[in-house]
């Protein structure tokens, strides 16, 4: 029996892994998630199961090299970024394996200040002050907190070019990991840091290697092509890159709302750095910039408090559609304000606000959720503005949770002026982008179709 060719690719999140089977035309024959109990590190702090996923990714590998339906050709890794892996002088991995979400110590705070004098290492690296989230200060923080543990490092590798390494067997640093608000990546330059040199940090990764770069290897099962890995939100804007023809801004919508515009290569301000705007880069190198918002938490944490001042069952937003009527007489009182409470400090929006919203003011449900809703999307196109502040690129693409929301749809298309709104629900475009990668379609646009962006209307 034939095996039918198909491409394998792992895309690996901070919460679910996944593998996908995708066929020479890039649909999917197959996918299969998978979650890992998180461990804690040597303070107590939790942390992925590094081991234990790298096992199941090997497991995997070899049950579709040996599958009776798929002659797996091309393989690829799309992760989660902001994340260092630690080898030793025979290449073995060094565990613990530390969360991004860890705090970063007072002392090292202060010790690092004597780079980033007035925020200059942050504007050179495109990437705010984010503590452990900035991987390049995971290793200042191990050099100056975990000294031992730090002597036995031989090399560090981002976190997808390690999965991948477990594949392909090359050590590699790769354009789109190692520029996402690491601190390491000097943007004017085009080149690590001086602050990484003068710690002696950058001999620890590997040479850079172009993320379109593939690795032949010879299996039982035939050859495979193997790619090098590529960060997850740099693989899923790939492929609307390719695709789309005319310029756009992509609104990725979930806990935290980032908009990407590809089509904005001014360098970074010190203003925008403040207002939460980053850069990632392109697998050809280019800067994108993006500005971030804590907006999905922002909506979770407001909705709960209006569930329990108006004793409505969990959820019961989701049961409300967009009503004219009411977003018309909403727009037309300036009395009933809603005041952030789970995302001051984020994107362009202050410090808390000593005003609290008064829920009796509403008359129901319905009425607040709307109100809710109208000042969600004004402080996301705060955000959207510093990015795009002349409205010059004509279309939005809206992806993620936001997407199945009617009321903020409806919302945002009434309140922007001089753009198009288009929605895409392709779930898998991080995936999608790592096999177009390393098939050699980095630039494809023959399959428009695959991801669904259409006019909200």
């Amino acid at each position: 029996m034939n095996r039918q060719p198909a491409i394998l690719i792992f895309d690996i999140g901070k919460t679910a892994k996944k593998v996908l089977v995708f066929d020479p035309q890039f649909n999917v024959l197959e996918e299969q998630a998978e979650t890992f109990k998180e461990i804690t590190d040597d303070d107590g702090f939790p942390a992925d199961d590094l081991p234990r996923v790298s096992s199941w990714m090997k497991d995997r590998f070899r049950h579709y090299l040996n599958h009776s339906l798929y002659q797996i050709t091309h393989c690829n890794v799309s992760g989660y970024g902001a994340s260092l892996v630690n080898l030793d002088a025979r290449g073995e991995l060094l565990t613990p394996f530390y969360n991004y979400l860890k705090p970063f110590p007072p002392r090292c705070v202060s010790l690092f200040e004597q780079y980033n004098q007035n925020n200059q290492v942050c504007i050179d690296t495109a990437s705010p002050y984010l503590g452990l989230l900035n991987s390049g200060l995971q290793l200042f923080w191990l050099k100056h907190e975990r000294p031992d543990f730090f002597r036995q490092v031989a090399t560090t590798l981002h976190l997808p070019q390690y999965f991948a390494s477990l594949l392909n067997g090359v050590l590699a640093t790769e354009t789109t990991s190692v520029g996402c608000h690491t601190m390491l990546w000097d943007y004017q330059k085009n080149d690590y840091h001086n602050w990484v040199r003068r710690e002696g940090l950058d001999p620890l990764f590997p040479p850079m290697i172009a993320t379109t770069h593939v690795v032949s290897k010879k299996m039982e099962s035939g050859v495979v092509q193997l790619g090098v890995g590529v960060h997850d939100s740099s693989a899923a804007l790939m492929p609307y890159l390719a695709t789309q023809h005319n310029p756009f801004l992509l609104l990725s919508t979930g806990t935290w709302n980032i908009c990407f515009n590809p089509f904005n290569d001014s360098p970074l301000t010190a203003s925008e750095l403040a207002a939460d705007c980053l850069c990632y880069l392109t697998y050809e190198g280019r800067p994108v910039k993006a500005s971030r918002i804590f907006l999905g938490h922002e909506h979770e944490v407001q909705v709960q408090k209006l569930e329990a001042h108006f004793q409505v069952a969990a959820d019961y937003y989701k049961t409300i559609q967009f009503n004219p009527q009411t977003y018309e007489q909403l727009s037309r009182t300036s009395d009933k304000p809603f005041y952030p409470v789970g995302m001051e400090g984020t994107g362009p929006l202050p410090e808390r606000s000593v005003h609290q919203t008064k829920l009796d003011s509403f008359n129901n449900f319905e009425e607040a959720y709307h109100q809710l809703v109208r000042y969600l999307v004004q402080w996301q196109m705060l955000s959207i503005n510093l990015v795009d502040p002349d409205a010059a690129v004509k279309d939005l693409i809206i992806v993620g949770g936001f997407t199945r929301n009617a009321v903020f749809l409806e919302t945002l298309r009434r309140t922007m002026t001089g753009r198009n709104l288009l929605i895409s629900d392709h779930p898998r475009a991080s995936a999608l982008g790592a096999a177009w990668l390393v098939c050699g379609k980095a630039g494809y646009s023959g399959n428009e179709h695959l991801l669904s962006v259409m006019p909200y209307a």
